[in-house]
């Protein structure tokens, strides 16, 4: 080498260094790192971002280019990787002039622009926030445009000071508005620099800083607590004195059909009669416009929060059963619902028992040792708790002692089919109830190596569930085996309607009735794939979705019990699991038993699930007749909920949502 040359790579290389800072955070999962990302500055307006995490064997890897303009707004971008299901993530944008052009495995568009947006990548990392919130911070107004619609801005909510050893700095919790259904909260420092976020059980924070997770994540749920509470008193009605509900087709699960043309009058969230001869002296009332009156709904497989509460009722949804959670999140959010104090449903839960692995689920209690797996058992017990919920982790040769243990408790035991366990072997070693369907053809296709803590347990079904004799004596057998334990099934089928079938750039069709009542970034994520759907596999897969209804059906014939639950989106999942088992082959009069008063008494609850004298005043209006139609479901007029009415339309528009009913 020439030492001109030499001498001038030395020279550079402190300023090379200089340009390319690199800012290194921590994924954490439950306070352990999971995953990482760096970003790396290769100048002031060009960066490089790594994103990946691993939870359960899955995750998303992801790379980010960045160039900005002069304004801070994105004039270039490339991503690639892998989405969280394993979907190939492949998206370019470019903004040349006035004219700004995207493509991504979702979709192409370009838009002649007069004015700078902000570009929002269908699969960006998280270091867009940093800056978007500069470009929103540096803007006249405090709001900028966004691509492919829509507006941002954000709210400075509170600050906090971090530490990490000897060094500190002051946060501020950002309330950013433009995206979902409520804001999206992030911690910055004094520059509008990214420190961190917090997702219930993950969050991410600069590498090393993650012991003040705790702190922030406490901080920013009161910000959720206290934004929830301002729309509970906004929108629910106190129902005060004697309501009667007349001009209405009655609904009750307990009668066949509909009671036509009648009434119904309710004082302090009861129902205290039914009928036009009833006589009572209305201090309110209101007019049904011959739709129809039905009991509440059941999401007998949610994961609650705050937003998802709100959603629910805005659906219909008065009652729902909570599968895995934090256990002080889920106690007050429980709180907040029963004083009414946040809109949602009335809660029952379960406890979430995992076994300590590189594929533990990252909620709920983890055990070293069946002795501990036993002491958590109690300890849900002692708190009121109704069931167990284990996952894929568990030792197989635990389950006997553990469903001993839940019993003694006076609970169920449930969960998913602990890996390298077969399905029937769970239900003779005591369970109750299974979740979700692809758990029941894992019983025929997994093998001794078929580890299912994995995606495994999804893409095995997708491929082969298909080829499986659903006439089969062993198939017939095992159904036998779930008829005489009388273990419930509760399928959450539209998960995997949306894995099986949903193809990257299309809607999905378990959200295709809703898309375009979203507002635009929801529409948009309605185009995610989850598995990879090509050529080669497509048939495979719609085969083998057709056959988990066709069980769906065969459950129910054989008199096997049903749950509905969504664990998935709130309140518009429901609504797509009904349609699907309707779609299986089920009356639409049993669809609306198993997800009323079938749900109620499997949960243990005599006093909801019907339309009775009595019962607790938990019931919606639909407009249309669900009987005829099972998509009327979605059509939620009003919702009454014991001393509290609400108003869907309300609801709706308030997040940004085009409503569904004509009724207000």
């Amino acid at each position: 080498m020439r030492p001109q040359l030499l001498f001038l790579i030395l020279i550079m290389l402190p300023l090379m260094s200089q340009a390319q800072q690199v800012v290194k955070y921590d994924w954490l999962t439950s306070g352990e790192k999971s995953g990482s990302m760096e970003v790396t500055y290769l100048d002031d307006k060009h960066t490089v971002t790594t994103f990946e995490f691993n939870d359960r064997g899955r995750g998303p890897k992801q790379r980010d280019e960045i160039w900005l303009n002069d304004q801070g707004f994105i004039s270039k971008q490339t991503i690639s990787g892998h989405a969280y299901m394993g979907a190939k993530i492949d998206e370019q944008f470019i903004h040349n002039g006035q004219t700004a052009q995207w493509q991504n495995t979702l979709e192409k568009g370009s838009k002649t622009l007069k004015n700078n947006a902000f570009y929002t990548a269908a699969d960006g990392t998280l270091y867009f926030f940093e800056i978007l919130v500069k470009a929103i911070a540096a803007s006249k107004d405090k709001k900028i445009q966004l691509l492919p619609s829509g507006t941002a801005s954000f709210e400075k909510i509170t600050s906090t000071e971090v530490s990490l050893g000897e060094q500190k700095k002051t946060v501020h919790l950002l309330a950013i508005k433009g995206f979902g259904f409520s804001p999206t909260y992030g911690w910055f420092d004094d520059d509008h620099n990214l420190f961190g976020f917090s997702f219930g059980w993950m969050g991410m924070t600069p590498q090393g800083w993650g012991e003040n997770l705790v702190k922030l994540k406490e901080l920013q749920e009161t910000a959720e607590d206290n934004y929830f509470r301002r729309q509970a008193k906004e929108f629910g009605e106190d129902l005060d004195g004697v309501t009667l509900i007349k001009n209405i087709n009655v609904f009750t699960a307990t009668d066949t059909g509909l009671i036509k043309n009648t009434q119904v009058a309710i004082e302090n969230g009861k129902i205290i009669a039914i009928g036009n001869k009833a006589k009572v002296k209305a201090t309110r009332t209101i007019d049904g416009k011959g739709n129809t009156l039905m009991p509440g709904l059941w999401d007998m497989h949610s994961h609650i929060s705050l937003q998802g509460g709100y959603l629910d009722i805005a659906a219909g949804i008065t009652s729902a059963r909570d599968l895995a959670n934090d256990h002080d999140q889920l106690m007050e959010a429980t709180k907040l619902f029963n004083k009414n104090a946040a809109i949602g449903p009335t809660v029952y839960r379960a406890g979430f028992i995992d076994q300590q692995s590189p594929y533990a689920a990252p909620t709920g209690k983890l055990a070293n040792s069946l002795e501990e797996a036993l002491e958590y058992i109690d300890w849900y017990g002692e708190r009121g708790y109704q069931q167990i919920k284990i996952y894929s982790s568990i030792n197989p040769e635990w389950v006997p002692a553990l469903a001993k243990r839940v019993h003694k408790n006076n609970m169920k035991l449930s969960g998913h089919i602990p890996s390298f366990m077969t399905t029937e072997q769970a239900v003779k070693d005591g369970f109750d109830e299974i979740q979700h369907i692809n758990m029941l053809f894992l019983n025929f296709l997994a093998d001794k190596d078929s580890d299912t803590r994995t995606p495994v347990r999804f893409t095995l079904v997708g491929d082969k569930a298909g080829e499986l004799d659903l006439d089969s004596k062993e198939v017939n057998d095992f159904i036998a085996l779930l008829k005489k334990e009388d273990v419930i099934v509760d399928p959450t089928v539209t998960i995997f309607e949306n894995m099986f079938l949903n193809k990257a750039g299309e809607i999905a069709p378990s959200y295709e009735m809703i898309a375009e009542h979203m507002p635009a970034d929801v529409r948009r994520s309605f185009l995610a794939g989850d598995l990879d759907i090509n050529p080669d596999n497509e048939a495979a897969y719609k085969r083998s979705f057709q056959a988990l209804l066709n069980m769906i059906k065969k459950l129910h014939d054989a008199d096997v019990r049903l749950v509905p639950g969504t664990d998935a989106l709130e309140g518009f999942t429901l609504h797509r699991e009904l349609e699907l088992y309707a779609q299986a082959g089920i009356s639409n009069e049993e669809v609306l038993k198993i997800a009323t008063v079938n749900s109620a008494r499997i949960a243990g609850q005599e006093n909801v699930g019907t339309i009775a004298p009595g019962q607790t005043a938990d019931f919606i209006l639909l407009e249309g007749n669900p009987l005829e139609n099972i998509s009327d479901i979605r059509n939620v007029a009003l919702v009454f909920k014991g001393e509290k009415l609400y108003k869907p339309n309300e609801l709706y528009r308030a997040i940004g949502i085009k409503p569904f009913s004509a009724f207000h």
